[in-house]
């Protein structure tokens, strides 16, 4: 009996060891857009990347769009204004936000409305972990 013992508690362990992989060096969560009037041509994308070793995000595209790119919203002297942010350095163990009023992804030349609760692939580049792609929804902003 004791015999069966080890094997059934062996094979538990073998079992729970394949089950395992090894975590993604990036991982973007939350990805969202706001939905868009017919006839728009731009929309922003905002989402979560946490980065588990450093690497730098050199840009984005989407087939929804003619390009795609990085923005900073800053204030200076009482307007607000979006200065284009060419590549973006991650660190271990960070999560960057890129979140309405700040860091966000521009997407101009839209081909496409963005109607509520759609979604569509937008692609992360970065310089170590390659291409990263994401489903982002679609939804009305938060008032």
């Amino acid at each position: 009996m004791t015999v069966i013992r080890v094997c059934l508690f062996s094979a538990v362990l073998l079992l729970a060891a394949c089950g395992k992989t090894a975590q993604a060096p990036i991982e973007v969560r939350n990805a969202w857009s706001p939905l868009t009037p017919p006839g728009a041509t731009v929309a922003a994308v905002y989402a979560e990347v946490s980065a588990r070793q450093a690497d730098t995000l050199l840009s984005a595209s989407s087939p929804v769009a003619e390009t795609t790119q990085m923005h900073s919203t800053l204030e200076d002297n009482g307007m607000m204004q979006m200065r284009p942010v060419s590549q973006l350095a991650l660190h271990a163990d960070e999560t960057v936000r890129f979140e309405p009023g700040g860091l966000h992804l521009m997407l101009t030349g839209l081909r496409q409305a963005l109607p509520a609760d759609s979604q569509f692939a937008l692609t992360l580049h970065f310089a170590k972990a390659g291409d990263v792609t994401v489903t982002v929804q679609v939804r009305p902003a938060a008032n």
